[in-house]
């Protein structure tokens, strides 16, 4: 967990590993990119698609892994194993 400090207030970011099923091609990496970039609080994504998995930097307060989850989930994409 990371913090950024604007000097008004201390927001707390958090980066994630999930993993993500069915991603098949380049044009999969950037729709799963953009399904989850549109989930307010998310600060960074980066997809691996050789790896199967998203990487995910979000404000704590303003999302959780289960609202990525349902963001995959919309975008046609199955998350898989435990989240870190």
């Amino acid at each position: 967990m990371w913090r950024k400090n604007d000097g008004q207030t201390t927001e707390a970011f958090e980066t994630h590993e999930i993993g993500i099923a069915g991603m098949t091609c380049d044009n999969c990496v950037k729709k799963v990119e953009m399904a989850l970039r549109k989930v307010e609080g998310v600060a960074d994504v980066r997809v691996d698609r050789q790896a199967a998995l998203a990487r995910v930097t979000f404000n704590a307060s303003k999302t959780d892994i289960p609202e990525l989850h349902d963001a995959l989930l919309k975008s046609g994409y199955q998350p898989t194993g435990s989240p870190t």
